[in-house]
């Protein structure tokens, strides 16, 4: 229903292990430390500027996460293990602050790229008994004490725009800046079907009941490991009742009277879009 998200690594071949036949192609490297991307500040229009040709520079133990094949380039996770290890003439960025300064596909691959090298410190040891893990040719991790398996963590979470007529629900969380709203969005419980998440979210934000969900799309957003499964449903019956903790104000809103709202480096901002799109298709 809508346009590539912003992080999706759709375009990405992470096929892992690597193939025999990946064995000779060239390989580049990003730096990565404690949520950070080392990037070139004097070359930030260069689209490559997250890209680096070979290893320089980094002298202590490095975690190394092989992130996928960039047409003929075999790309790599450098996890540097301080701010001091970031080579010469680079900068640490956060990763939220590159979105609009790299294009699509270098910002998808370093947010793998910090997710991946998350994962490795993160899943060194156990978390049943603490023993050092060993790791699988799945990318995987296992105890080798009590058998436990550890793969990479995402985290699920429904975004739903809800629409009454020709109006959209819009509410401002208390953790937004004081003039953004946005759709209603939370994470997904254990035994819980996407669609009851939905229904549960929307009651719990706004004490609404809302009828006929439909999926939207998906992003994968890594702040830090979640997958943002978007939906579009129709209200029901209720009227707004806000917590006034995690939402502090939420209203119905014309397409000719939207608060501002997020942009589309989010699916909440492609789905307010979609619904402002929906008058000019009409027309």
């Amino acid at each position: 229903m809508c346009q590539r998200m912003p992080f999706s690594n759709d375009d990405l071949d992470f096929t892992y292990p690597l193939p025999a036949y990946f064995e000779n192609r060239p390989s580049c490297y990003i730096y990565v430390y404690n949520g950070k991307v080392a990037i070139d500040l004097l070359n930030l229009p260069d689209p490559q500027t997250i890209l680096h040709d070979h290893i320089k520079d980094v002298k202590t133990k490095m975690t190394v996460q092989y992130v996928g094949s960039l047409g003929e380039k075999l790309c790599y996770a450098i996890g540097l293990e301080s701010h001091e290890e970031v080579p010469y003439g680079m900068q640490l960025v956060f990763l939220k602050d590159l979105m609009g300064q790299i294009d699509d596909r270098m910002l998808a691959l370093a947010g793998r790229a910090v997710q991946l090298v998350d994962f490795e410190l993160t899943s060194k040891f156990c978390g049943r008994c603490g023993i050092l893990t060993e790791t699988l040719e799945d990318r995987g991790k296992k105890c080798p004490k009590c058998d436990l398996l550890i793969y990479p963590r995402l985290s699920p979470a429904v975004i739903v725009l809800v629409m009454k007529e020709e109006k959209v629900l819009l509410a401002r969380s208390s953790h937004f800046s004081s003039n953004i709203y946005s759709v209603i969005a939370g994470f997904v419980e254990p035994g819980e079907t996407l669609e009851h998440a939905v229904k549960r979210e929307v009651m719990e934000e706004v004490g609404l009941k809302i009828k006929n969900i439909r999926y939207f799309a998906s992003q994968p957003w890594p702040f830090p490991n979640s997958l943002m499964i978007g939906f579009i449903a129709d209200y029901a019956e209720g009227e707004i009742c806000v917590d006034g903790k995690e939402i502090v104000d939420a209203a119905w809103f014309s397409r000719d009277e939207l608060p501002n709202f997020p942009g589309k480096a989010s699916i909440s901002g492609h789905l307010i879009d979609w619904f402002v799109k929906m008058k000019e298709k009409r027309s």
